[in-house]
């Protein structure tokens, strides 16, 4: 099949999108990715086009004034939402006419995320088949979660029209896919996990982490390290992590913050401050092809997001399977599905929880954890690692995509040939 992936975004660190890509290509379809920004690595077996709107279009880069208060009026910050909000869908609308009108002739336009499928499901026209991939719960997060009860009731409104028009939905967890079918009623769904590929592990090196982050910021080899990495966003945990750092006990250990985002500034200010004594880290994002191997070098990586949306609650973050991957512990917010996935695994505890918001309590958990006996500590790395190699990973997860493409090949031509 010809299958054109709609991104409103930039594809550089999107880990699922590319990874979707390859392996739908690698299993014969011919794949184009249409995007805001990025471009394929070398040599991917898929085509990135990518443009972003004509000049003065609003992009998804945390411009939304929806995000944050700047002390405006009431007057002046209505206005400016207003504004907003007519720009984004203008600049979705005119993406997406360019996205269709580049891809070409194709057989399924597999859109990402509420945007992705807004763009291009009002065009997208029989035989045409058009999949729905929901990172996330959308309406839930950022700007969505934030509008005016009238604007989520109309956002729901056209999600469900548009999954109408879906030969199917694609979600990451069994919670999400609870909630997204209960409100769009999605003909099919399945369920692909963002987990990163298995990975072959050499005869003894469960036990200890490699050093790529404590040699870029020069942390002495006896220091635990605690890592966030990620998107640089509000809600995600990061301050109360940092803020971590300052309770008892915790002197000795460092953080590190791995990611982009549109608080990256805030982030730098806050490293500097005296209080931390250097030991709190900004470092910049890594292709999504090293993350498991940076994630690697920490003693423990904190996944501490707060309970700001019912998206947040039920979340599978990508960042908890690579951690996974890598060997590395977690600690996080103690959440139904987390906690099910860290501490009810068939093999034993994968992490520790929290209350993210308590910066005592993520101390806590970090230091149960790093403060263990160096048998205990290889015990978690060997556990995670085995439960990645076993259970969650894109082998597995995969699978379930290529079935879904293949029913949807074989319907096709099916009804072509009657």
């Amino acid at each position: 099949m010809r299958i054109a992936m709609a991104l409103y975004a930039d594809v550089s660190h999107d880990s699922r999108v590319l990874r979707e890509a390859t392996t739908l290509a690698d299993a014969g379809h011919d794949v184009t990715i249409v995007c805001i920004a990025g471009a394929a690595p070398e040599g991917a077996p898929f085509r990135v086009i990518a443009g972003h709107p004509a000049r003065g279009g609003v992009l998804p880069d945390g411009s939304s004034p929806f995000l944050r208060d700047d002390g405006a009026s009431k007057v002046k910050r209505v206005a400016r939402r207003v504004g907003w909000l007519k720009g984004y869908v203008s600049s979705i609308r005119a993406w997406g006419r360019w996205a269709v009108a580049s891809a070409g002739p194709v057989d399924a336009w597999h859109a990402h995320d509420l945007t992705g499928l807004a763009a291009v499901a009002p065009l997208v026209k029989r035989p045409t088949l058009l999949v729905y991939d929901s990172h996330e719960i959308f309406l839930e997060t950022g700007t969505a979660a934030r509008l005016p009860g009238f604007g989520r009731r109309l956002l729901q409104r056209l999600e469900r029209r548009w999954v109408s028009l879906a030969a199917a939905l694609v979600t990451v967890n069994e919670a999400y896919a609870e909630v997204l079918e209960r409100r769009t009623r999605p003909r099919r769904i399945v369920i692909v996990r963002n987990c990163p590929p298995r990975r072959e592990i050499a005869e003894g090196s469960a036990a200890a982490p490699n050093d790529r982050i404590r040699d870029v910021v020069g942390i002495p080899a006896d220091a635990p390290v605690a890592l966030y990495h990620g998107a640089f966003a509000r809600h995600r945990g990061i301050e109360p992590a940092a803020l971590a750092m300052l309770e008892p006990g915790m002197e000795r250990h460092h953080l590190a913050i791995l990611g982009f985002g549109s608080i990256r500034d805030e982030l730098e200010a806050m490293a500097a401050e005296p209080r931390f004594g250097g030991r709190v880290h900004v470092l910049p994002a890594v292709p999504p092809d090293d993350v498991v191997d940076w994630v690697g070098s920490a003693d423990v990586d904190v996944i501490a997001l707060e309970r700001s949306t019912l998206n947040h609650w039920l979340c599978t973050p990508n960042k908890l399977w690579e951690s996974l991957t890598a060997g590395t512990p977690v600690v996080v917010s103690d959440f139904p599905v987390m906690r099910q996935i860290v501490i009810d695994d068939p093999a034993g505890a994968l992490g520790t929880v929290c209350d993210p918001v308590d910066p005592a309590s993520i101390a806590a958990a970090i230091r149960a954890i790093t403060e263990a006996s160096p048998e205990a500590r290889a015990g978690w790395r060997a556990r995670c690692r085995e439960a990645a190699a076993d259970r969650w990973n894109w082998e597995t997860e995969s699978a379930r995509l290529v079935e879904l493409y293949a029913s949807l090949g074989a319907a096709d031509r099916g009804a072509a040939g009657s």
